[in-house]
């Protein structure tokens, strides 16, 4: 059984070799940017990063406070909805230029109030 798994595994390892070299699946990586009103201090930063995490999709989170905004990685792109959904559940943060859903239970606040 032992030498079936280590030929299956040498044979896995050969085709994935050959996907690398010739890019015949290629995984394109989208970055977001997005500017957030609410952003007040490095405790906001943390709300904001924690909140944008947890979308599903979502690679890697960068905010800023200055200028409030943050950089978003993903596979694919999240809708702007999806984003101020998690924005105003973690606190008193939205998109700029965006309307904000008032029925939005928030688990959270401003950390500045």
């Amino acid at each position: 059984m032992k030498v079936i798994w280590q030929w299956e595994w040498k044979q896995t390892k050969k085709i994935i070799n050959k996907i690398k070299k010739y890019s015949i699946i290629q995984i394109k990586k989208m970055k977001q940017q997005i500017e957030i009103k609410g952003i007040s201090c490095g405790g906001c930063v943390q709300n904001v990063e924690k909140a944008l995490r947890q979308i599903e999709g979502v690679n890697t989170v960068n905010v800023s406070l200055t200028p409030p905004q943050a950089v978003i990685d993903t596979n694919h792109t999240i809708n702007t909805e999806q984003l101020q959904h998690a924005l105003t559940k973690a606190g008193a943060y939205s998109i700029a230029g965006k309307e904000v859903d008032k029925n939005t239970k928030k688990s959270g606040g401003s950390c500045c109030g």
